[in-house]
């Protein structure tokens, strides 16, 4: 029997997101046996050891493919703010701006949300479709950094699934602060795993009791991973050090006659923005422009002068609609589609390779690249890089911090010590796991995957029919 014919479209799901907790620290303690309640739990569930994420690695972006399967430049979620070209100013979904309206129009009616009709969601981000339960306390004991978040979580959890069996109940549980300010796998994020551990079959005995025991699918996952960071890189600062005219990032005003706009995002990703030398922002310079970009009398390679920052490892931009230039200090890569064969190519083209891959150029599949590269220091790249540049809100360039490094304004830093920080390309950000167990679903260990896969079950689990996507099915037997 397949797959849709074990799952009902009645089938429960329950989305437990763990946010910001580093994939190697969890794999680690859960293989050596310090997590005994999960490991009971999903005994006979599926364990996936490296799930990776969407670049960049933030929570927005994440968010976006779990419930649609598709990356972050296609569901137009690249992090917390972008720069509008159309309105000169920033856009901030904490302020003016509201993710759920940016999400990609063409997917809201395909998410795993439109598909469960009767959903609740508690700390999400993108509000499409569902019932929104605000947990004050929740929020306070996130703030501030305090574990009582996750008993509080449950707590709440368990009492909605009680009271209104949504058939998707969908929550967060976030280690971010702490993970910020005590290093990725610093003890206090250690004890926020372990309390998990500890909390979490309150959450199992109200799932059986509202769905009955095995009639429900539970996910449990990291949205991305961090990185160790000591030193700032004030990206607005370095712009306006080249000479250009920067929008301010401390004031959320119309900056029209700023020439250039940068922000970062989870604080390791960069968004850079230019307007063009004749025409302005309504017109975008292009990548030629980009490699002679006219600055206080000469043409600039702006790739290449951001390339060599020390805090900057990867300076990405789109040659055209059919590849992406790979800059870093050493060595330029490029990366291409084929829409004929929906293949991948990347090849270097001067110097190092940029990614460090090693490998021959070959056109090869999503499926293939995932393959080759998921335990390579910066995963995924050629299918996630390509697709970054469909959206609308993405910057002309695309930057990714050098290991140690941020890009967060000294201005903005609301931590006492800033120790880790995400958004970058690494395998410490992209790479995380997944813990699931439902109706139909194998059994063991699964090396691999994309985070974005949990849709393909979901949609499943929904008898979703012909739902295209980069989500791959490969949780149920």
């Amino acid at each position: 029997m397949s797959a849709v014919g074990r799952a009902s479209s009645t089938v429960p799901v329950v989305v437990v997101w763990l946010d910001s907790l580093a994939g190697d620290l969890f794999r680690e303690m859960y293989l050596k046996g310090e997590l005994p309640n999960l490991d009971e739990y999903f005994s006979d569930g599926v364990f996936v050891e490296r799930a990776i994420t969407c670049f960049p690695t933030v929570s927005e972006s994440a968010e976006g493919g779990i419930i649609s399967g598709f990356f972050a430049g296609e569901t137009n979620m690249l992090g917390e703010r972008y720069f509008s070209r159309k309105y000169r100013r920033m856009m901030h979904y904490k302020f003016n701006a509201k993710a759920g309206e940016d999400f990609a129009p063409n997917l809201r009616d395909r998410t795993i949300d439109a598909m469960a009709g009767k959903c609740v969601g508690m700390g999400r981000i993108i509000h499409i479709a569902y019932e929104e339960v605000v947990d004050l306390r929740a929020n306070h004991y996130e703030k501030t950094g305090s574990l009582k978040l996750v008993s509080r979580r449950i707590e709440v959890a368990s009492r909605v699934a009680l009271l209104e069996k949504p058939r998707l109940l969908f929550f967060t549980i976030s280690a971010d602060y702490i993970s910020h300010v005590n290093g990725r796998t610093g003890g206090v994020v250690r004890d926020f795993v372990k309390k998990f551990d500890k909390e979490f079959p309150k959450l199992a005995e109200a799932l059986d009791k509202a769905y009955g025991r095995e009639n429900y699918a539970i996910f449990v996952f990291s949205d991305h991973g961090s990185a160790n960071v000591s030193k700032h890189l004030d990206l607005p600062g370095l712009l306006e050090e080249y000479g250009f005219k920067p929008a301010g990032t401390d004031l959320i005003v119309d900056c029209s006659e700023a020439n250039s706009a940068a922000l970062s995002n989870g604080r390791r990703s960069g968004l850079v923005y230019f307007a063009h030398p004749e025409h302005g922002w309504r017109e975008r310079p292009g990548y030629k422009r980009l490699r002679g970009y006219p600055l206080r009398g000469s043409n600039v390679d702006i790739l290449k002068l951001l390339a060599d920052e020390e805090g900057v490892s990867h300076v990405f931009a789109m040659r055209d609609e059919r590849s992406i230039a790979v800059v870093s200090k050493d060595g330029e890569g490029i990366i291409e589609y084929d829409p004929a064969t929906n293949k991948y190519r990347y090849r270097v083209v001067k110097g190092s390779d940029p990614l460090g891959y090693d490998k021959e150029p070959c056109w090869m599949s999503e499926e293939e690249w995932l393959e080759a590269t998921n335990q390579e220091e910066y995963p995924d790249v050629p299918v996630q890089l390509f697709n970054m540049f469909k959206s609308e809100n993405c910057g002309d360039v695309v930057l990714s911090a050098a290991e140690g490094w941020d890009f967060w304004e000294p201005w903005d830093i609301p931590y006492p010590v800033l120790l880790a920080a995400h958004g970058g390309l690494s395998k410490d950000e992209m790479t995380t796991f997944i813990l699931a167990k439902g109706p139909g679903m194998k059994s063991g260990t699964i090396p691999y995957a994309r985070l974005l896969d949990i849709f393909a079950t979901v949609a499943t689990y929904y008898n979703a029919k012909d739902v295209k996507s980069h989500a791959v099915e490969r949780l149920l037997k």
